[in-house]
């Protein structure tokens, strides 16, 4: 699954990621390597980085 995460932290860590979304780190790092995420995490993500879950893992 194509995720752009690394896109949208313009120079933040996964670390301020995870302590902003309340996702595990581990977690994120997984998602951005391709696993595909749970949905609520998706959106605690794409809310911390205030773009839409579509935007964070664009439909293939």
């Amino acid at each position: 699954m194509n995720c752009r995460i690394d896109e949208f932290l313009d120079g933040r860590t996964y670390i301020w990621l995870s302590k902003k979304s309340g996702v595990h780190r581990n977690t994120i790092t997984s998602y951005t390597k391709g696993t595909a995420p749970q949905l609520d995490k998706a959106y605690m993500i794409a809310s911390a980085l205030n773009r839409s879950v579509y935007e964070i893992w664009p439909p293939s």
